[in-house]
């Protein structure tokens, strides 16, 4: 038999929590799909501030002197070669895991390298290697000593929308201060 009465519904609290959860799914779905243009610029500028960090560590392990050749959309690792007195690209001496750490790195077009201060290296046209003209030759401007020294570089990575720069980042390493990774305003 059917009982006439009183039927049983949901109360006002698990109402709440049914929609506490989904308010708390669509917040988290919005935000994962949210500026991913400004993960992908963090990103590069964090793997940026490791590699140069991890450039400097690897000099002084290795008793070698290597450098970071910045170029237009590019970057990449190079070490010093003393019979010949030029930088050349790292995969010419090491190969496996480290080499592809030292890979060169494409950026993404969203993304735009400066470099603000470089490396002042001494200039080898004195030399009986200085065969090479200025066009050939790599230079780069991040050096890492054996010795463990830093030559100052600032290096500005831009994350660039319709053509503006609209976030910053600003990487800076010395001897003295260490490596330095400064965000700059959101909107400039």
């Amino acid at each position: 038999m059917y009982r006439i009465g009183r039927s049983r519904g949901f109360t006002l609290i698990e109402l709440l929590v049914v929609i506490v959860i989904i308010a708390s799914l669509a917040g988290m779905a919005t935000l994962s799909m949210g500026n991913s243009a400004g993960r992908v610029w963090q990103k590069e500028a964090q793997r940026l501030s490791a590699l140069l960090q991890l450039v400097a560590d690897r000099a002084l392990i290795d008793k070698m002197h290597y450098g970071v050749v910045f170029e237009q959309g590019t970057y990449s690792v190079v070490h010093f070669e003393q019979e010949t007195m030029t930088w050349l690209p790292l995969d010419t001496v090491v190969t496996g895991r480290r080499a592809a750490r030292f890979a060169t790195h494409e950026l993404p077009e969203i993304i735009r390298l400066e470099v603000i201060t470089e490396a002042e290296l001494p200039s080898v046209e004195s030399t009986e290697f200085a065969e090479e003209t200025d066009e050939d030759r790599v230079i780069p401007q991040f050096v890492a000593l054996s010795s463990g020294e830093v030559l100052p570089v600032e290096v500005a990575m831009y994350l660039v929308e319709n053509g503006d720069d609209v976030r910053g980042a600003t990487i800076s390493y010395t001897s003295l201060n260490g490596l330095q990774l400064e965000w700059q305003a959101d909107e400039f």
